[in-house]
């Protein structure tokens, strides 16, 4: 800033960039952890963050900002306490917001995934900020064509990045459930990731659907057309993907009754009791069987699950999970909700 005041201007760009690369120092280096706190409380009290992304939009030509960027990136993404900070200025200028939906229109990849991931994090840390961020993301029009670009960039990290933004937007409900079901384009680009080529867009697809299936209201009415995507995710190579699309067919059955018949048509009933039986990782047989006790309160789901034969195969399960695991004990969380579908379907309580 002093600089920038008294000094050539031309100057400014080096010095910043020179000051950047120093306050990256403590977080490339093997710090104990006492010394980075001390670190961090000291770049939190003296407004580094704030002053990096005045002098962004202030001080620095476009192509100069990756640097202070991806600092302010690490920074955010290492104190909750800066995101306040950072958000009560930047939400202050209207110069601030029209940077950083350049930022998110740039065409610098790694610049552009750096602000989505601090984008992500400021929505997932509290509510309170999700104005600040549909001031950026919505335009003028309040239309999301910035957003639903970033939906189908031609960058897979991009896409991937911008899913996780869309799920922890919808994390705290409030009016954002509305924005989704309104835009068609949006909701409809958001859908086409969970058949993305690319496996991190389609983990933070079905990240950003569940979180969206789970709200109340008649969005999870709307997402009946992701209902054949999520099944067919049962069957990702990833793990936390196939995790993801059984929390999201669950909260779907769960919010939206109409959906029954949608949900037997593309056999999710069929796909989630073979993932709870027979998937090799117990975090996703716990998916499957949470979604299972959801679905199974509707009766033509609960009738379907009993000509599967379900009670039968998950009283085996629970005997096969109540022996010691290669960890060397059973898992319990996964037999309880083994246990309450078993009560759920059992024949004296069916009948």
């Amino acid at each position: 800033m002093q600089v920038g005041e008294d000094g050539d201007p031309e100057l400014v760009p080096a010095v910043v960039l020179q000051a950047c690369q120093l306050l990256c120092f403590p977080f490339s280096l093997d710090v104990d952890t006492e010394t980075l706190l001390q670190v961090m409380e000291a770049v939190r009290d003296s407004e580094i963050p704030a002053h990096l992304l005045q002098v962004c939009w202030h001080h620095l030509p476009f192509s100069e900002t990756a640097l202070p960027i991806s600092l302010l990136c690490h920074l955010v993404l290492s104190d909750e306490r800066v995101v306040d900070q950072l958000v009560r200025v930047a939400a202050a200028s209207d110069r601030a917001t029209a940077f950083l939906s350049a930022v998110l229109l740039s065409d610098c990849p790694l610049l552009t995934m750096d602000l989505l991931a601090l984008l992500a994090h400021v929505a997932r840390a509290c509510p309170a900020h999700l104005p600040f961020l549909q001031k950026i993301l919505a335009g003028s029009d309040s239309a999301y064509q910035l957003l639903t670009h970033l939906l189908c960039h031609q960058e897979h990290p991009i896409r991937a990045k911008a899913c996780s933004l869309v799920g922890n937007l919808l994390r705290h409900g409030q009016d954002f459930p509305r924005v989704l079901q309104s835009q068609a384009a949006l909701l409809e680009h958001l859908l086409g990731c969970l058949a993305d080529q690319d496996k991190s867009v389609r983990k933070s697809a079905s990240f950003a659907v569940g979180n969206a299936a789970y709200q109340g209201g008649s969005l999870p009415r709307a997402l009946g057309k992701a209902v054949p995507g999520l099944v067919r995710l049962l069957s990702d190579p990833q793990g936390r993907t196939r995790c993801n699309a059984a929390s999201a067919l669950g909260n779907l059955g769960r919010q939206a009754a109409e959906l029954g018949d949608v949900l037997i048509q593309n056999r999710a009933p069929h796909l989630l009791l073979d993932v709870a039986c027979h998937d090799s990782q117990p975090a996703v047989q716990e998916a499957a069987l949470i979604a299972l006790r959801s679905i199974s309160q509707q009766p033509p789901i609960h009738q379907v699950l009993v000509s599967l034969q379900a009670w039968e195969k998950l009283v085996a399960l629970s005997i096969s999970d109540a022996q010691p695991s290669s960890c060397g004990s059973p898992r319990p969380s996964s037999a309880h909700h083994c246990r309450k579908l078993i009560h759920l379907l059992r024949p004296t309580h069916s009948a």
